[in-house]
């Protein structure tokens, strides 16, 4: 329900409050000086006319709200997303994130969001690979995907490749794989000296093909 016609509604409620207790203190005023006994003293008519009439007032009060209370907690409920929803607009504006005006730039913007989660899942799980807490806990250097997995990238034609997959019991399992380009073959990395021990003789094979290439200068 939009906000104009919920404000317009919550406007009659609080009309038809203000007219639900004239109504009970009218009727009781009116049956409280009918049905009073004329042979009392008129001191004693007035004040118990009196008390009839806020005797009708709070009848008349606890049956409306009986009535109305349903239609009153569903107002309160959706007033109560509406600040929740302004709230959190602005605490978006105030971390530079703007409100989407519509699907396509909000699917945009959760794509961003899931390939950033991916690339911090990765990070964050690092450590199980790698304990020195200095190479591959940095997020920034992960590029993460919307299917949850990311990459590192280490080395021309080698990254380091991560995913989450869960076990026959549902605990969600971390897999790090190196993948080359001259070998299409994952290759499971379990601590990152598996990374030294793949790429330091890369290292060495390169230096010496360059070497061999290099014309000799005596």
């Amino acid at each position: 329900m939009r906000a104009s016609v919920r404000r317009s509604i919550q406007a009659l409620l609080d009309g038809a409050d203000m007219v639900t207790m004239l109504t009970g203190a009218v009727s009781g005023a009116v049956a409280g000086y009918t049905y009073y006994p004329a042979t009392f003293d008129a001191d004693l008519r007035l004040a118990a006319t009196g008390a009839v009439a806020l005797g009708g007032v709070f009848l008349f009060t606890t049956v409306a709200d009986a009535v109305l209370a349903p239609l009153r907690r569903r107002f309160a409920q959706a007033d109560v997303a509406d600040m929740r929803a302004a709230a959190q607009t602005r605490a978006a504006e105030a971390r530079g994130v703007a409100v989407p005006s519509g699907l396509s730039e909000a699917l945009d913007q959760v794509t961003a969001a899931a390939e950033d989660d991916a690339a911090h899942r990765a990070a964050q799980a690092a450590y199980r690979i790698d304990l020195s807490d200095q190479l591959l806990n940095n997020p920034g250097r992960w590029r993460g995907y919307t299917n949850g997995e990311a990459t590192y990238y280490l080395a021309p034609g080698t990254v380091l490749h991560y995913s989450r997959e869960e076990n026959e019991r549902g605990t969600p399992e971390h897999r790090y794989t190196l993948l080359t380009a001259d070998d299409p073959t994952p290759v499971p990395i379990t601590n990152v000296r598996d990374i030294l021990e793949d790429l330091a003789p890369r290292a060495r094979k390169t230096a010496e093909n360059l070497d061999a290439v290099t014309p000799s200068t005596v």
